[in-house]
């Protein structure tokens, strides 16, 4: 089949993309053929966080981000994308499919849309394509887990720091003895006794800190102040 020298940068593009790893060149280019061109500068919305998704949605050219917005109003960056990379592919087929993060452009981008039942027709003639794709959506739930494991362990973290500098400031030592068990410590930062323990592990592991009891030395105390005021 002729490719045309049009297609055929998008064709080469999405060869690299996992989707298409081992996939015929004749059915990307039947993708690209099928598929809608949008083109956005930088810092622009692409898709909201709810918007529908009823299709597949390719980066082929440039990098955006996949943010959340908190009900205060803090944004969480929760992906960095760079083409090729197919997005939202853990909802796509959904039974109420949305978008679940703001895709924002970092600099100018190109993306191809694909209407999605199109692309499951192209699945049940290639085992390739179909392989690939439930490979990828599988990979995708387990870093969206690992993503949001990361933020809570980080919050924790900057929970029990400012703990910890809190308990400086009133002792007016960088050893220092905690006013809490544990659990009522897990019980004021909203998380498990054996997240919070693993925080604390950490810690020492870095040496940021030397556990005795209830006992607590400090030993580098830029690391805990840097982590309270972590925003």
């Amino acid at each position: 089949m002729h490719i045309s020298s049009s297609n055929m940068r998008f064709v080469e593009t999405l060869e690299n993309c996992e989707i298409f790893k081992g996939v015929e060149k004749s059915f990307i280019d039947e993708v690209v053929r099928n598929a809608k061109i949008e083109r956005y500068g930088a810092k622009e919305l692409v898709r909201i966080r709810g918007d529908e998704c009823s299709e597949l949605l390719f980066l082929v050219e440039g990098e955006a981000f996949g943010l959340f917005t908190n009900p205060e109003g803090r944004v969480l960056q929760i992906d960095h994308m760079f083409a090729p990379k197919l997005l939202a592919a853990a909802v796509i087929f959904a039974a109420d499919s949305q978008y679940p993060v703001d895709v924002e452009t970092v600099r100018p981008s190109v993306f191809l849309t694909l209407d999605k039942n199109f692309f499951v027709s192209l699945m049940m003639k290639n085992e390739r394509l179909l392989r690939n794709y439930l490979q990828y959506v599988s990979d995708a739930f387990v870093f969206i887990t690992d993503r949001f494991y990361e933020i809570t362990m980080k919050n924790l973290v900057q929970k029990v720091c400012s703990y910890l500098v809190r308990l400086m400031e009133e002792q007016g030592s960088s050893i220092v003895t905690m006013d809490m068990s544990k659990e009522e410590l897990a019980r004021e930062f909203g998380a498990t006794r054996p997240a919070l323990s693993r925080v604390f592990i950490e810690l020492e592991k870095l040496g940021v800190i030397e556990m005795d009891g209830k006992k607590v030395k400090i030993k580098s105390e830029r690391y805990v102040r840097d982590y309270a005021e972590f925003e």
